[in-house]
């Protein structure tokens, strides 16, 4: 089950960070009080199993004397599941409100007997990362990285990238994208799918831009395009729906609730609240 909060987490990490600074970025797609929940499930068989949930929340605080988002993620498994597998992990990250470049990142994984904090500290004017994990029963590791121009982790890329115009992309295209993950950074792209639309239980379509990320091939995926994503074709562009395979069976997200959207103006959501349920 820890592969549902792993994918949802993912979701939406992509982004074209080697060539568009991010001191270029405006932020029109979120704003403090976003809250995003999903629900993740497991395909064993030909069954959907309901396994777990993600919250991400937006909220404005300061970190070391400058106004920041931050951003955190927070999954867990049900407790039907809790005899199981039992996860509990936390993911959050402290940005800048105006170029959305990360300060500060922490990692707090509790997935069964594994147990291990990962925090990465971002020197900008150095041009490096400083990185501590410290894993169950093991010593600190303490490291320093070279930020090889414009790397994120795993969630303020996700945010920065939700502003990007991909109306310039064409389908099929392959968009670059650099990212820090497990203390390595990782060339990656994601592959731009077009438009497509998403139809809900009760009725309503949603238009979606569509994605299929390039993924690092480990203990969760095969590697390659496994993935595939779709997101809001609106100002919000709010991650609706990811599915991906995995190394056994496969897994699905699908967002399940939303509070504090920035737009509601011509926004394919029609209340700043809501509740959806996709087939």
């Amino acid at each position: 089950m820890k592969y549902t909060f792993l994918l949802l987490v993912f979701l939406l990490s992509l982004g074209e960070l080697q060539s568009q600074g991010k001191s270029e970025i405006e932020n029109f797609a979120f704003q403090s009080g976003e809250k995003l929940t999903y629900r993740g499930y497991y395909n064993w068989g030909f069954i959907w199993v309901a396994a777990g949930e993600v919250k991400l929340e937006v909220t404005g605080e300061n970190y070391s004397d400058k106004p920041t988002y931050k951003l955190e993620a927070q999954g867990k498994t049900l407790k039907a599941f809790d005899w199981f597998f039992k996860l509990r992990d936390t993911i959050s990250c402290y940005v800048d409100t105006t170029s959305l470049k990360p300060f500060y990142f922490d990692r707090k994984t509790n997935e069964s007997n594994y147990i291990a904090r990962h925090q990465y500290w971002f020197d900008y004017e150095k041009d490096c990362v400083y990185s501590k994990i410290k894993k169950k029963e093991k010593a600190t590791k303490l490291d320093t990285l070279e930020n090889k121009h414009i790397s994120s982790d795993i969630v303020s890329v996700a945010y920065y990238a939700r502003n990007l115009d991909f109306s310039k992309y064409k389908k099929k295209e392959k968009i670059p994208l650099r990212m820090l993950i497990d203390n390595e950074i990782h060339d990656l792209y994601i592959r731009y799918r077009g438009i497509e639309k998403v139809k809900l239980k009760n009725g309503d379509v949603y238009e979606c831009l569509k994605f299929s990320p390039m993924l690092v091939k480990g203990h969760l995926f095969k590697g390659g395009e496994d993935m595939t994503i779709w997101v809001s074709n609106d100002k919000n562009r709010v991650p609706i729906m990811v599915e991906a395979k995995v190394l056994i069976g496969s897994v699905k997200g699908l967002l399940d609730s939303y509070e504090g959207l920035r737009s509601t103006r011509n926004s394919l959501f029609k209340t700043k609240s809501g509740k959806l349920d996709i087939e």
